[in-house]
């Protein structure tokens, strides 16, 4: 995704249902019904370019190739890089992308010490909003690995049964987040999530909104930056307590959880619903684990990988 900002134990509700869409993967004649931008010629021939990469995955499903020219605005070279960077962490970050499986120990967990949720009424805009937040405060219990392993889940999830949206808005709540949450950082991690948000995710990322904003923030944005480009530092937007409301402007009432005074679900609610649709989601994303990165095929002239560069994959 190039970043372009046109604009400015789990705790189950027994009410909580999964419509049998939520599970139904779109088409690619879905996406191409609803995206006259796209091309059947570009896509084949992306086909044919990726037939060219014995070491990307030859048997790509053809939604995917739609999300990815989509989450580019429609660059083909772009669209390249996004799928090389995408399949290359996909394969190289086992602890973000492997065994998405919510009843491990290691995701219990942290459906127990993080709230989600992809909430169901998205902005006039028709951006896909996910909210994140702290459930328990304690920092030992906090794995920053099995966090952005959920958050990619939440996405990859909305875009296998949505297919492509106008844009992705991450809404997160810094209540309670701490000193202690730091030192659970590693150089490594921060490095591969910033590198996947901003060149190989195949959604268009319109903002990160961040609501309760600690003074601690300071700290953090000393801590990333360094991995951050502008364009993604442009999209994040702080609001304390105080100021919360302001969210309104980019979030109308409609959309938000009834705990930050808005009119959809209670965070409580929202996170049953997202771990009862991760439990449903389950076969699609051990299917979908089969599309990796074969590095003994990879071309001598793009032999770099991600682990080595993460800033130079050479695109034939």
């Amino acid at each position: 995704m190039p970043l372009i900002n046109e604009e400015s134990g789990t705790h189950l509700i027994e009410s909580t249902k999964i419509k049998e869409k939520s599970i139904i993967p779109i088409t690619a004649e879905e996406e191409y019904a609803k995206n006259p931008e796209v091309s059947r010629e570009t896509i084949n021939d992306l086909k044919k370019w990726i037939a060219t990469q014995p070491h990307l995955p030859q048997n790509m499903p053809e939604e995917m190739l739609i999300l990815f020219y989509h989450s580019c605005y429609f660059n083909v070279e772009q669209t390249k890089n996004c799928i090389e960077v995408y399949y290359t962490l996909k394969t190289e970050t086992p602890e973000f992308f492997a065994n998405r499986d919510i009843t491990r120990p290691e995701l219990v967990n942290a459906l127990n010490t993080l709230d989600y949720g992809c909430l169901p009424t998205r902005n006039p805009n028709g951006y896909q909003i996910i909210y994140h937040k702290l459930r328990l405060f304690e920092a030992n219990k906090y794995v920053f690995n099995d966090g952005v392993k959920l958050l990619v889940m939440a996405m990859d999830a909305c875009f296998k049964v949505d297919g492509t949206c106008p844009g992705y808005i991450f809404l997160f709540d810094m209540r309670g987040v701490r000193l202690g949450h730091l030192t659970r950082l590693s150089i490594s991690s921060l490095r591969k999530f910033f590198t996947f948000i901003q060149e190989g995710l195949p959604v268009r990322l319109k903002g990160i909104h961040v609501l309760n904003t600690q003074s601690i923030v300071d700290k953090i944005m000393i801590l990333v930056k360094p991995f951050m480009k502008k364009e993604l530092l442009s999209m994040v937007h702080f609001y304390t307590e105080r100021d919360h409301e302001k969210i309104y402007d980019i979030l109308p009432k409609e959309c938000l959880l009834e705990d930050y005074g808005g009119l959809s679900q209670s965070i409580e609610k929202s996170h049953a619903h997202f771990v009862e649709w991760m439990k449903l989601m389950k076969p699609l994303f051990e299917h979908d684990y089969q599309y990796k990165i074969d590095e003994s095929k990879r071309p001598k002239k793009s032999k770099k990988s991600i682990s080595t560069s993460f800033k130079s994959l050479e695109i034939d």
